[in-house]
């Protein structure tokens, strides 16, 4: 690869190898290069440069305009660092498939039909591509009752322990309970031993405790409140021009900050390694069961349910990342949820992990088996789940209407062999006109947008032919309104994640789970508060920020007390909470003219002077002394 500078740019050409020494170089930070290179380069080092073809000499300038950069990403250790592979995954959620020229016939699936029905007739029947499918072309003229799925018998709302939580915090701890709290703690003490020896001072590597943890996870609430996760730490602490967070500082240091952002760990590392032999999801898998449970235990969902997934952005060092082209962050994990379509709440998870190890987490990752895994603390409960065409499959819609009592709504891909040929994109068909295909359990629509293209769905909700009258010239068929509305519900929490997203730029990927697991659970806060307070109108962002103060405040209470703490750190502290400040006893006899240091005033200044508060007998200097008149001293 022969890599120069031409007009502050970097050109690449590749006709030369080696490609994948500088793969890294250029994915990593060539943004960020991009903009440092007239700033950072010498017209000497830019000559050397382009006249260069050693890969090495380009990194090794690299590195040295990288360390002039502030870093605010935690550091990998030693023991924990895995192997690093990218997968490219197939979800496309594309509904309108065009026309093909050609179509795959692969292998015939069997009947989905019990024998000894009619026999195909092209007026009667639409007939698959497997040439064994069935649709009726009209809706059986069938005496029955009224189907009895989709009736349920629990209400949405909240369950018994959410009934009660009335506050913003206690909301909030329904789902980061204690147990998390101290989980969370031990796992980071147990760490902070490991690496304190790599440290000169023992109070740069005390050890935390809960009150901490709950501060530190406050801190991060707030930060993303105020849309500035991805800001520089320094600049959220740095209060010199008066543009900081007094939260943040006031409940702990910057340094102590950085600190926790490193060290934080969600399980005990010394065992780390025997876990990992039968789950790659070990550093967090615990904690992640605890939050599925309290998701679960704390609400009961609406009647319609989305699965789809999400993609947690991350480039860093992971055995089962992810490369989805068509999500905003490309890059990063995958993780399937299943989300209430009316509330945006977040009823269950899972990651992707790839092919697990033998053992009792090797689960199967073929779609069906997702959904089924997904919704299985909803089945039997007469929900509508509804999901894209990389979901849904004949197979997937009939279990789950016969075995877990649930039905489903969703896309189909245009390759799947029970399609009719009728169904498919076609030339000569008129935009706007529906095409229906009918069984006694699912019906089939395939609806025309526009030329040369084709959606097709699939219901075990809906058994007619209706057209939904509000969609006007469109003539929409209730199905499609029906996907159209309840396909929402995972992209909903997307999009309520990144807004006040507190996500912070990291090397591991386990804390990138973690930031998703608060943001759901601010989320999921969200719903539980708006319940029990119908007639509020409750903003987000000032929710978060009210539990956010609750966790940090008894930080701050007890960092007040700390005499090492700096008094102005101290007393602002106070006056945050409302505390009267204390003040030390006056020191006895002081002469008229006796000379101290101004209390006031930093010990850089070191400013002297005689005069006393005649309030509180501090010596102060001039500059933080008022002269009032009598009058006004009398008041």
């Amino acid at each position: 690869m022969l890599v120069y500078v031409s007009g502050g740019q970097i050109r690449l050409d590749y006709n030369c190898n080696p490609r994948a020494q500088l793969r890294y170089f250029f994915e990593k930070r060539k943004i960020w290069l991009l903009k440092q290179l007239d700033n950072k380069m010498s017209e000497g080092t830019k000559k050397h440069l382009e006249r260069s073809t050693d890969p090495e000499i380009w990194m090794k300038w690299y590195h040295e305009l990288s360390s002039e950069e502030e870093s605010a990403m935690d550091e990998e250790d030693e023991d924990e660092v895995e192997d690093d592979n990218l997968e490219h995954s197939e979800h496309q959620t594309e509904s309108e498939q065009e026309l093909s020229s050609d179509e795959d016939q692969g292998t015939p699936s069997p009947d989905v039909y019990p024998e000894g029905e009619l026999e195909p007739n092209s007026n009667t029947f639409y007939l698959g591509k497997d040439k064994t499918t069935k649709w009726r072309k009209s809706r059986a003229n069938l005496q029955v009752r009224v189907r009895s799925h989709n009736i349920m018998k629990l209400f949405p709302g909240l369950k018994r322990n959410a009934r009660d939580a009335v506050s913003e915090i206690d909301c909030i701890k329904l789902f980061l309970t204690e147990n998390i709290i101290q989980m969370i703690t031990a796992s980071t003490n147990i760490y902070i031993e490991k690496i304190k020896n790599k440290f000169q001072r023992d109070r740069d590597a005390r050890l935390t405790d809960e009150r901490e943890i709950s501060a530190f996870i406050g801190i991060l609430f707030l930060i993303g409140t105020l849309r500035s996760s991805r800001k520089n730490a320094h600049k959220i602490w740095d209060n010199s021009k008066g543009s900081g967070v007094e939260l943040c500082y006031l409940a702990m240091s910057e340094k102590r900050f950085r600190f926790l952002l490193r060290t934080l760990r969600f399980d005990d590392i010394r065992t780390r390694s025997d876990r990992r032999e039968v789950d790659k999801f070990a550093p967090i898998r615990e904690i992640f069961e605890i939050f599925l449970a309290n998701f679960q235990n704390n609400f009961i969902p609406s009647e319609f349910l989305t699965v789809d997934e999400q993609l947690l952005a991350f480039r860093g060092r992971c055995s089962f990342k992810q490369y989805i082209p068509s999500k905003p962050a490309r890059y990063g994990i995958k993780v399937f949820a299943l989300v209430d379509a009316k509330t945006a709440y977040t009823f269950n998870l899972e990651p992707y992990v790839g092919t697990q190890p033998d053992g009792p987490y090797k689960f199967s990752n073929s779609p069906d088996e997702i959904v089924l895994r997904l919704v299985h603390p909803v089945e039997g409960t007469n929900r509508n789940i509804t999901g894209d065409n990389w979901f849904t499959s004949i197979p997937l819609v009939k279990k789950l209407l016969e075995e877990k009592k649930l039905t489903y709504v969703g896309t189909l891909r245009k390759n799947k062999r029970e399609i009719p040929l009728e169904f498919l994109p076609k030339k000569d068909r008129e935009e706007a006109t529906s095409y229906f295909g009918f069984h006694d359990k699912f019906t089939m629509v395939s609806y025309c947008p526009k030329k040369n293209r084709a959606v097709i769905l699939i219901s075990s909700m809906h058994h007619d032919n209706s057209i939904d009258l509000d969609a006007g010239e469109k003539k929409l068929p209730e199905i499609i309104t029906c996907y159209n509305k309840t396909k929402i519900g995972v992209d909903m929490v997307d999009q309520m994640c990144e807004k006040y997203n507190v996500a912070r730029t990291t090397n591991r990927w386990p804390m990138v789970v973690f930031y998703d697991l608060l943001n759901i659970s601010a989320i999921n806060a969200t719903c539980v508060y708006k319940a029990n307070h119908p007639e509020k109108k409750v903003l987000r962002s000032d929710f978060i920020e009210s539990f956010a103060w609750e966790l940090i405040k008894p930080q701050i209470e007890h960092r007040s007390t700390i005499p090492n703490v700096p008094k102005e750190i101290r007393r602002r502290a106070r006056h945050l909470l409302g505390l009267e400040e204390i003040l030390p006893p006056p020191p006895p006899d002081i002469p008229a003219n006796f000379i101290r240091r101004c209390y006031i005033c930093s010990r850089s200044r070191n400013k002297s002077t005689r005069k006393i508060c005649q309030k509180c007998n501090k010596h102060a200097c001039k500059d933080h002394m008022r002269d009032v008149c009598t009058a006004c001293l009398s008041e």
